[in-house]
């Protein structure tokens, strides 16, 4: 009799179509289940089937920014680990992204190796409980 390991979810939510399936891509690829949102809206939404185990987190976003969602995550007490990919890497937006309880916060274009690098150091530390 062998144990299914349920694989962890990493929800993405990027407005850029291409980066988003490319970090889908990326996070399948090293064996997490990935499920890609276009808004901040669409995440909440959805997230009330199942929560993620992170989320990856754009900034800048049609209406709801990234660190807005980030506080109505915070607001409703939902522990999700926040790992922020934006091409607004300003140190402003960093330092609150951060502050605000981000588990990191990556430039684009990122690094695939640092982004795979935070997502399982986030899920591995067991901050999701």
């Amino acid at each position: 009799m062998s144990t299914v390991k349920k694989r962890r979810l990493v929800a993405i939510v990027d407005d850029e179509k291409a980066v988003s399936q490319a970090i889908g891509r990326l996070v399948t690829s090293a064996g997490f289940e990935s499920e890609t949102f276009s808004s901040a809206e669409e995440f909440l939404r959805s997230c009330r089937e199942r929560r993620p185990d992170c989320l990856d987190l754009d900034l800048r976003l049609p209406g709801m920014s990234g660190i807005e969602l980030q506080q109505q995550v915070a607001t409703d007490h939902c522990r999700i680990p926040i790992v922020f990919v934006s091409a607004h890497d300003d140190p402003s937006s960093r330092r609150q992204a951060l502050q605000s309880g981000a588990f990191a916060f990556l430039g684009k274009p990122f690094n695939d190796e640092a982004l795979l690098e935070a997502i399982h150091s986030v899920i591995e530390s067991g901050t999701l409980e």
